[in-house]
């Protein structure tokens, strides 16, 4: 029967547990632990003790939980049985991770159904030996990196799958901005992966999203889309809007590149909707307290408000098409032509000038009392209304541009 004199670690540089090959000691064997590695001894199937670097002597008072395990002899020359793993305590680089099979998910500001996938990379290291011996490696005699990115594939593939899913849909972020923001997205899926990991002994370093890609046809669907709604944009969009994207280019970083506006406006969008930056976004995607248990509410219209509209005044699905009720601001507020906020008693617009009763189709006719259409004649008595003001029906000159009475323009 062989027994150890000098316990140190022989294996592979690389790997994460490497057991000693010999598995009788007695109370003179040396043990050596290194500086990158602890040793945990293992007593009939039970996790004894735990060294840490240093040299130590297998003696009775060095080891107190195995001795509580087994009888062992006082006097140091019988053998005991007992197995040594050393435990690799160094950062494990550029461990490779990707999703296994597309997640189906619908673009919520294109509305085009996608096929998302994800991959990346990640750095870890083993924070707790004993419980990642007992939950993951299960006292065999070696495991390797490769190992522990297969047992741990599927958690982090459905982990990232259900969280870019969540983000997308219950934080309405664009496949656009999604890819805009990469390394924000990363850390904060990196939070919810921390505490999986923990659960065996595993502290994530780092965790890095390098692509979220779509197959060729939908990227091809999905920015055709937004060509099309930044164009609309350009061809015809009011003050308000103006100044919504000129905050949204700054918000993404692009300021004056109308070639990734579409991304940017939408993450502007939310961002005011649901906390500002797209890491409050994700969060709160995340968060199952803010995760809405049911559809969305249904305005007058029919169509879903989702959480934020309502804020906003602006309906996600029309881009920033104004909301003819926002909850905050009622059509009596606001500027018929420029959608400026108002006092409720305003009879001028303040920005722009326009009379808040100028959209009134109807004037009373001075001659017959009769409130009848606005045109150059009475539709009741025939009498011309070419030179009264059509707001209060003040008689004016021929050549008036403005009405000297209430100042309407004509």
């Amino acid at each position: 029967m062989a027994i150890a004199e000098v316990v140190k670690f022989e294996g592979s540089p690389d790997a994460l547990v490497w057991k000693y090959p010999l598995e009788n000691f007695n109370a003179t064997s040396q043990l050596i632990v290194d500086e990158t590695h602890e040793a945990l001894l293992v007593v009939n199937g039970n996790a004894a003790d735990l060294f840490t670097a240093g040299r130590r002597t297998l003696s009775l008072p060095n080891i107190p939980l195995a001795r509580e395990l087994i009888e062992i002899p006082t006097g140091g020359e019988s053998p005991f049985p007992c197995k040594v793993f050393f435990i690799n305590k160094v950062h494990q680089m550029n461990l490779l991770w990707g999703t296994q099979g597309p997640i189906a998910l619908e673009d919520p500001m294109y509305d085009i159904f996608m096929h998302v996938m994800a991959n990346g990379s990640m750095s870890v290291s083993v924070d707790n030996s004993r419980k990642f011996m007992l939950k993951m490696v299960g006292f065999r005699d070696s495991f390797s990196n490769d190992e522990m990115i297969t047992k741990f594939r599927g958690i982090i593939s459905s982990q990232v799958k259900d969280s870019i899913s969540k983000i997308m849909i219950n934080g309405m972020l664009s496949y656009f901005v999604m890819n805009a923001h990469l390394f924000e997205l990363s850390g904060v899926i990196k939070e919810r992966l921390d505490s999986v990991f923990d659960e065996y002994g595993i502290n994530i370093q780092y965790f890095n999203i390098e692509t979220i890609e779509v197959p060729e046809d939908d990227y091809r669907k999905v920015s055709d889309a937004k060509d099309r709604r930044t164009s609309r944009m350009i061809e015809g969009y009011t003050w308000q809007e103006e100044r919504q994207m000129m905050i949204a280019e700054k918000f993404a970083g692009n300021e004056g590149t109308m070639g990734n506006v579409g991304g940017a406006v939408g993450g502007f969008m939310l961002g005011g909707a649901l906390g500002g930056s797209v890491v409050d976004i994700a969060r709160n995607a995340l968060d199952p307290a803010r995760i809405p248990d049911g559809n969305p509410p249904k305005d007058a219209d029919g169509t879903h408000v989702y959480p934020g509209q309502e804020r906003t005044g602006f309906d996600v699905n029309n881009f920033f098409k104004p909301k003819e009720e926002s909850g905050e601001l009622t059509k009596s507020e606001k500027c018929p032509r420029c959608e400026a906020k108002l006092p409720a008693d305003a009879k001028f617009c303040s920005n722009c000038g326009w009379s808040i009763d100028s959209n009134k189709n109807t004037i009373v006719c001075p001659n017959c009392n009769n409130e009848v259409p606005k045109g150059k004649f009475c539709s009741k008595c025939g009498s011309v209304l070419q030179n009264l003001c059509p707001k209060c029906g003040t008689k004016l000159h021929a050549e008036a541009n403005f009405c000297h009475e209430c100042g309407e323009k004509l």
